[in-house]
């Protein structure tokens, strides 16, 4: 899978914070949708504070008040509860190891994964990172026509509710992709 491309959709889609926030579930959060369940899990992350490593007691203290905060509120409202920041290699690294963590996840729940074709596999990693394994599971009728090969199904029967229209055009457009002559000059290259 392209992770780049990957890595670029869900940045767009999705945002990439420096700093703790609460993401939409109420979870303390970093990056793209880096759960963080303990004070000691944000700890072991290398955080910066104004220009210097952070001490632990920093971060732990700069977790609390996030956690604490109100939910349901985007993500740049939280940056004024913490001073730690990872920085942009970093943040780059942990996101590259989310997304190689998340696809070897969805590999094991989808048998037939590395028979589809690239851009399918993108469009079934956006909805999973979206929707959550259990949640691409709700897609019966889609996930059958992807392991038919029927991508105009699957593109016909991916759009989920709650999310904006471009990111839903987005995974139709990926799906589509699949059933063009295009595709075998992309896995060529």
């Amino acid at each position: 899978m392209n992770q780049a491309a990957v890595i670029a959709r869900l940045k767009l889609f999705e945002g990439c914070i420096n700093h703790m926030y609460q993401c939409t579930g109420g979870e303390v959060t970093i990056g793209i949708g880096h759960a963080l369940q303990t004070a000691a899990d944000a700890a072991r992350l290398p955080w910066q504070r104004d220009g210097a490593s952070a001490e632990s007691g920093q971060v732990q203290s700069d977790y609390a008040a996030v956690a604490a905060a109100p939910k349901g509120q985007p993500a740049t409202a939280y940056a004024h509860l913490t001073r730690c920041r990872v920085i942009a290699d970093d943040l780059e690294n942990l996101v590259a190891a989310d997304v190689q963590s998340f696809e070897t996840q969805l590999a094991a729940a989808l048998p037939n994964w590395s028979s589809y074709p690239d851009p399918a596999r993108q469009a079934l990693f956006d909805m999973a990172f979206n929707l959550g394994l259990g949640g691409l599971k709700r897609f019966p009728t889609m996930l059958h026509a992807v392991n038919a090969g029927d991508w105009a199904t699957a593109a016909a029967k991916c759009h989920r509710m709650g999310i904006g229209e471009a990111r839903n055009q987005a995974t139709v457009a990926l799906f589509l992709q699949c059933g063009t002559g295009l595709l075998a000059c992309r896995t060529l290259q």
